[in-house]
């Protein structure tokens, strides 16, 4: 293979300006948690509040909606990006992890071999879908998510059996299999000792606060998720044709963790999530035009979906050359 063809595409930029972006700190990752965490709590107890009530169906949708940005949270910390601290990422990672059965190393390893193999079918872990798509296979695998929560639940009572699954024993290094068994178990302890909870209690409360939130708001992380590479091409060592980057609302920006700036993200990992707009600004003549916001997307995977009935080979034009 030609070393061009194997290499990842990388835009320039400056490397002092590069060396900027790379500084930790811990005050922006504590501003965004806070961000989410009221949130968070301002959600909760509006859904709290209205149990037994016809609000609760609205109510508990708005809660998970917003509890599944731990995901965000979790893939930050998992980085290790987003706090100068060690102790205060791992701890942050551990407990948005448990929130969307996102156990550290499993998360860690495996979204590691997603970012050395983005859109690379057959060795990326991540990838939902493959090329050509369907319109039911997009509704079912991907929007509606309930693949991605049985992902992570499966994989994590394999790990606390085990028993790890082919993804943990291709992408957690084998020094790191023990620690990863034992945060698994660690895990659904706590899943056991809250439903243990539920049981004495006799109510279902302790249950659809702490554990069933992922599952409501299984819809907003299908679509959020779903405009990360779905549409894109796929088996391409350019990150600027198999990922997108959006413009988004600030609301959502910072819930984001700023990962609607996809494409500058996968090129450098190790900027932190802070930082990311300033790079986008650095190397955004290098780029396609980002997608107008979430719903702008969706459009293009719609546009894509049909194309690719007549033509397999279609994906999101991105009017770049391809490295």
């Amino acid at each position: 293979m030609s070393e061009t063809i194997d290499k990842w595409h990388r835009c320039q930029i400056d490397r002092a300006l590069l060396k900027t972006l790379l500084r930790r700190t811990n005050w922006h990752g504590l501003v965004y948690l806070f961000y989410f965490s009221a949130l968070l709590l301002t959600t909760g107890t509006l859904a709290f509040l209205s149990i037994n009530t016809l609000w609760s169906i609205p109510a508990f949708l708005l809660f998970g909606g917003i509890w599944v940005f731990a995901t965000s949270v979790a893939h930050e910390t998992a980085h290790g990006t987003p706090f100068k601290n060690h102790a205060l990422n791992e701890s942050v990672l551990f407990v948005s992890g448990l929130m969307v059965q996102q156990t550290p190393c499993l998360l860690r390893y495996v979204h590691s071999h997603h970012h050395s193999q983005t859109a690379l079918v057959g060795d990326d872990p991540e990838i939902i879908l493959t090329n050509p798509m369907t319109l039911k296979d997009f509704i079912l695998k991907a929007l509606i998510d309930i693949g991605s929560i049985w992902y992570f639940i499966k994989a994590t009572v394999l790990l606390a059996l085990h028993r790890p699954d082919q993804d943990a024993v291709r992408c957690i290094p084998v020094k790191k299999m023990r620690r990863a068994v034992i945060e698994a178990q660690t895990y659904l302890v706590i899943y056991i000792g809250i439903i243990v909870w539920s049981l004495i209690a006799q109510s279902w409360v302790p249950i659809v606060m702490f554990i069933l939130p992922r599952a409501f708001g299984a819809p907003t992380h299908g679509v959020i998720l779903a405009t990360q590479h779905l549409g894109m091409a796929q088996d391409i060592k350019d990150h600027r044709h198999t990922t997108r980057t959006m413009i988004v609302n600030p609301m959502l920006r910072v819930l984001y963790w700023n990962m609607n700036f996809h494409i500058e993200h996968h090129m450098f990992p190790q900027v932190p999530f802070h930082a990311l707009p300033r790079l986008h600004r650095a190397i955004k003549d290098q780029c396609p035009t980002p997608t107008n916001g979430v719903f702008g997307a969706l459009r293009e995977i719609i546009i894509m979906i049909r194309h690719q009935r007549t033509d397999a080979g279609f994906t999101t034009p991105r009017g770049l050359t391809v490295d």
